[in-house]
């Protein structure tokens, strides 16, 4: 069962360009509102829960509106915050997890402090530069990372852990879009186990058994314990394509003519599957191939699942 501390926790606000400086903390730096904001235990917090959810908190609301411009904030760091929220492209009020925001988008989006807290010399005394400007804290802390990788030792116990479950139930419980992965898998021929996730066992179970039930749920399944964007304490998938694969589950439903809660066997649930989606675009496209969220599954376009087509049904 999902830990209902963790999936009750309140998102915690925060000042768009004090993301930057939890980097130049990793980094070694001391930022000027360490104290004030807390950084110090805003950093433990994310290092110990990479799913910390962030709400961006500035100066101006989303519509450009003033919150608490002017009285508390100054032109310098009303400034930094909406660059910050440009390069990240969000407006104040948004909320993103940790390992979303720190661990992937801030590092690529702004990978050093130049024309955000780098001025390239003095502006008068209301542009004053971050003291941590060109002291490299910045780069120290993105080349030292924030947000920790799933241990390994806990991944291959899942991976042990979910495969006996898989074998002791004799019955699989899959998220909807899962069954095209497992098509994916099944067309690239790789045809052994993989560390990082389930789709193998699932295949054999099918291939050994065409009639084996599986319940059709939507998120996280038994494929995805041992896998590195997985939240085993929330029982989520955390990376970048969580919500692109939420739709993807009901996408599928909705072309398969099911539903959450379902239970069919894996021969008739492939049957339907090759009649009705013979093309993965119509599930796992995203048209305008927009922000990372949104971002096209390589499915799309690299010919594994017109391959897995090709190679026949599992049992076959």
């Amino acid at each position: 069962m999902p830990n209902e501390a963790l999936c009750n926790k309140k998102p915690v606000g925060v000042r768009p360009h004090h993301l930057m400086c939890l980097y130049c903390l990793k980094g070694g730096g001391d930022p000027p509102d360490r104290e004030k904001a807390d950084l110090d235990g805003l950093l433990a917090e994310i290092e110990e829960d990479r799913n910390t959810l962030l709400t961006l908190q500035t100066a101006f609301d989303c519509m450009g509106g003033p919150t608490t411009f002017p009285t508390k904030h100054d032109p310098a760091t009303r400034r930094k915050d909406l660059q910050v929220l440009r390069a990240l492209n969000l407006v104040p009020d948004e909320t993103r997890c940790a390992f979303w925001m720190l661990g992937t988008r801030l590092p690529q989006s702004i990978p050093t402090l130049e024309g955000i807290c780098e001025l390239g010399g003095e502006s008068g005394p209301a542009w004053k530069q971050c003291p941590l400007a060109y002291t490299g804290a910045y780069e120290k802390g993105l080349e030292a990372g924030i947000i920790p990788d799933r241990p390994k030792d806990e991944m291959a116990r899942a991976k042990e852990e979910s495969v006996e479950e898989m074998e002791r139930l004799g019955r699989l419980r899959i998220r909807a879009h899962h069954l095209l992965c497992m098509m994916c898998f099944w067309g690239r021929h790789h045809d052994e186990p993989l560390e990082v996730d389930n789709l193998y066992e699932a295949v054999e179970a099918i291939r050994e058994n065409p009639d084996i039930e599986i319940e059709l749920i939507e998120g996280a399944c038994m494929i995805c314990p041992p896998c590195t964007g997985y939240d085993p304490g929330r029982e989520i998938c955390d990376a970048m394509c969580a919500l692109r694969d939420r739709l993807k589950d009901l996408n599928t439903f909705h072309l398969l003519g099911l539903k959450p809660g379902d239970v069919i066997s894996g021969h008739d649930v492939y049957e339907l599957i090759w009649e009705r989606i013979p093309d993965i675009k119509m599930v796992c496209e995203n048209p305008g191939n927009l922000i990372p969220e949104w971002a096209n599954c390589g499915g799309v376009s690299d010919g594994r699942y017109e391959s897995a087509r090709e190679r026949g049904k599992f049992w076959e």
